[in-house]
């Protein structure tokens, strides 16, 4: 009777062992199963190309998504059915595609892909996608700054897309807060001189916050701690494109109807 049960119980485990094994497999292949737009369909008959690969999306939905597509797709060439992607490879503009369309499911946004996603949402003007890629990073601003490289990557793509938004703010901050000899070594010819600026910047008020404080700890309130050379230079840079940008707007406005009437007494 024992050894009957016990044979039993041991059976009881090992389909209990293989039915696990197999909804883990299964979860692993529906969350892996994204399409590769390769072939196309009543519905996915438009066909995208780069490199030497061939996707085959809705028109209509990527319209729906950008106003370039719209334009490009229905005004400009209404009849074409292929419209090639320069300067990105098929892996990329394959990554895009999975991210923001739902065949049969959508890959969501991660830390890997949220750049790439957002750069090419810029492109495109897919103000859906990029706020879609805006939200993810203000939730995971802190985890992008673990990688100095994809934090850099992510603020090149967000300064074209809303420089001015508190998500942009927060990453000005993350940045500033990488040592100097690790931050010269990022590739800033990549991002806007204004954001290049603003980080140094920052980075230079926080140097004279510190110094500041250990000035009042150590009861010496008079010093006036000073910046290196580089974040001086990078303040003064900052400064000076920020007057420029207010004179020019300045000069844009029309003159008043005084100055304008004076200047018809003259002649």
């Amino acid at each position: 009777m024992s050894d009957n049960l016990s044979a039993r119980w041991h059976r009881i485990l090992e389909l209990t062992t293989m039915m696990r094994a197999e909804t883990s497999e299964d979860v692993v292949i529906a969350r892996s199963s994204y399409d590769d737009f390769s072939q196309p369909t009543p519905w996915r008959s438009f066909e995208i190309s780069a490199g030497n690969r061939s996707f085959f999306v809705n028109a209509g939905w990527l319209a729906e998504l950008s106003p370039y597509f719209a334009e490009e797709f229905y005004v400009r060439k209404p009849n074409s059915k292929r419209y090639v992607i320069d300067s990105s490879t098929p892996e990329e503009v394959l990554e895009f595609l999975r991210c923001i369309t739902f065949c049969p499911m959508r890959k969501p946004l991660t830390v890997k892909n949220v750049s790439l996603v957002l750069t090419f949402a810029n492109r495109f003007e897919m103000r859906p996608v990029q706020a879609r890629c805006e939200n993810f990073i203000g939730l995971n601003a802190t985890t992008l700054s673990r990688d100095k490289t994809k934090l850099f990557q992510v603020t090149c793509a967000m300064s074209q897309c809303d420089p001015n938004s508190s998500t942009m703010s927060v990453l000005v901050d993350k940045l500033a807060g990488i040592k100097e000899d690790e931050l010269s070594r990022l590739h800033f010819a990549e991002m806007p001189g204004d954001v290049v600026a603003e980080v140094y910047a920052q980075k230079l008020q926080r140097t004279k916050d510190k110094k500041a404080k250990r000035y009042m700890d150590a009861g010496d309130e008079g010093a006036a701690p000073a910046g290196c050379c580089f974040t001086q230079w990078a303040t003064s840079l900052f400064n000076r494109r920020r007057r420029r940008r207010n004179l020019a707007n300045q000069s844009i406005v029309p003159p008043s109807g005084d100055h304008h009437q004076k200047q018809q007494q003259r002649h």
